[in-house]
């Protein structure tokens, strides 16, 4: 019954469901990418390699 309203009488109606704005979309997925690649061609700080280095 999701987007349902319930009125006295048991009667229902409909309300609009939100649709989804393709544009909206894009802007997310291009947001989590450019967020992701810089995670990537981030440079990893000298202790976390010293710390890497000392596990061999």
């Amino acid at each position: 019954m999701q987007g349902d309203i319930l009125s006295l009488g048991n009667k229902t109606k409909k309300t609009p469901s939100p649709t989804p704005q393709k544009g909206v979309e894009k802007d997310a997925g291009s947001a989590l990418r450019q967020a992701y690649q810089k995670t990537v061609d981030e440079q990893i700080p000298d202790e976390m390699l010293d710390l890497l280095s000392k596990l061999d």
